[in-house]
């Protein structure tokens, strides 16, 4: 995370304090595992993604109080809403295609905090551990590759076609309150089939832009170059044409493809 906008580092900083604070001695850890801790954190376009670990389960009071006081901290003015899950260590030992979860906080929906007993799991967990794990970057706590298990490649693959379904299904709706929703879906579903297709290949993981770069180098068909650059002029902050729907449809429709055939 170097070079991080001072506001940013300040909003963290806030972030572990208020955690420690809920917590104390029963905080484990909280991890960056998004854009921020790969270096392609963009203001206003990425989220700031962390995964914070208990030493065991709360109460309703407590992890809601918690849920409400992250998201009452004030974000940075730069930009970036908070995307936090709280898990705590049984769930990191129990393997899951949806792992319990303690609460979920996020800043730009409404509610923004979901009490964990409400859900079955969340199955983006399972991205978020592994990506933990690989490009993680303590907050606090010990280093996430002593706390995070190795996935496994079929319960990634699961997860990456359950992240594509969702985002196909949801379309724009799920960016409701977004000033651009339409130009925010198709990036993320652009971006993310990128991703995808990049872990498939060579068992790296990594943000939605690093697999759109990987996958820019890899192939030269200019068709699938014009989607790519769209996604990722978007997620740096700038407003491309808008695209053919049947040409996102088409490339994710064929990640979706390797995907399952992946796990036959």
């Amino acid at each position: 995370m170097q070079g991080s906008d001072p506001e940013v580092q300040l909003y963290l900083d806030r972030v572990v304090s208020t955690l420690r604070e809920h917590l104390g001695a029963e905080l484990v850890g909280a991890y960056l595992h998004g854009s921020l801790a790969m270096g392609t954190f963009n203001p206003g376009r990425s989220d700031v993604d962390i995964l914070a670990v208990c030493s065991g389960p709360l109460p309703p009071r407590r992890r809601v109080g918690l849920g409400r006081a992250l998201a009452a901290i004030p974000r940075p003015l730069s930009g970036g809403d908070l995307e936090l899950s709280l898990v705590n260590t049984a769930a990191l030992r129990t393997p899951s295609a949806s792992p319990a979860f303690e609460v979920h906080v996020s800043t730009h929906d409404e509610p923004p905090v979901v009490d964990g007993a409400d859900r079955s799991g969340d199955e983006d967990l399972v991205i978020h551990f592994a990506m933990a794990r690989a490009r993680g970057q303590a907050l606090f706590g010990p280093e996430p590759g002593g706390l995070f298990a190795a996935p496994e490649r079929a319960s990634l693959i699961h997860a990456f076609l359950s992240d594509i379904g969702w985002a196909r299904e949801s379309g724009a709706a799920a960016w409701e309150g977004h000033h651009m929703p339409e130009l925010a879906s198709m990036a993320y579903r652009v971006l993310n089939a990128a991703r995808s297709w990049r872990y498939l290949e060579t068992g790296d993981l990594g943000s939605k832009v690093e697999g759109a770069m990987w996958l820019k180098r890899m192939d030269p068909d200019p068709d699938l170059h014009a989607l790519l650059d769209a996604a990722l002029a978007f997620q740096r902050g700038d407003v491309p044409d808008r695209l053919d729907d049947r040409a996102v449809n088409a490339f994710v429709d064929r990640v979706e493809g390797m995907l399952r055939r992946a796990i036959r």
